[in-house]
């Protein structure tokens, strides 16, 4: 003879993957979103455009690693325009022998990272704390992980705002 024991379900206080939420007479299900809302560059920005300048830095580019090739370089952007920046960010895309990214960083802002076979594109995003000012500079160290760093890439770095300013340095190297 089995021995069967059963528990009664109780209820728990917290939220679970589905909260039933009720307004006036009406009871609806919730689901937990699952994605993340990415800022809307151009939509948040209002008053005045930017002007966007950006160079690398003399002899300042690095490179290291075998298979995947990780390179620095110090980029000076600077901001000739009337107004503040608004929501900067920056771009890396590849093309050459190597495609595809797996890091990519710009100074102090969040880096942002993709693992497996690396992404055509990443974009990591300035704080609201380091936007350029009307007529500043700021010298930048960018780094980016080429997913396979054999033969001759390019990598273009876009840095560009949500009130019109747009600049862009390409970094070659070959191993």
């Amino acid at each position: 003879m089995r021995d069967h024991t059963t528990t009664k379900p109780t209820r728990s206080s917290h939220l679970g993957r589905r909260t039933l939420v009720r307004a006036g007479a009406t009871a609806a299900w919730t689901v937990p979103v699952i994605a993340m809302a990415a800022p809307a560059h151009a939509t948040s920005c209002s008053g005045g455009v930017t002007t966007l300048s950006a160079v690398t830095v003399t002899d300042s580019k690095t490179q290291t690693g075998k298979p995947k090739l990780t390179v620095t370089v110090q980029v000076q952007v600077c901001n000739t325009g009337e107004t503040q920046t608004c929501d900067l960010y920056a771009t890396a895309s590849g093309s050459g022998a190597s495609t595809r990214l797996n890091a990519f960083s710009v100074g102090d802002w969040p880096a942002v990272e993709v693992g497996g076979g690396g992404s055509k594109t990443m974009m990591a995003s300035a704080p609201a704390n380091e936007q350029l000012g009307s007529g500043s500079c700021t010298t930048y160290l960018v780094s980016y992980l080429l997913h396979d760093g054999s033969g001759e890439h390019t990598v273009t770095i876009t840095f560009a705002t949500g009130n019109g300013g747009v600049a862009s340095v390409n970094v070659t190297t070959t191993r």
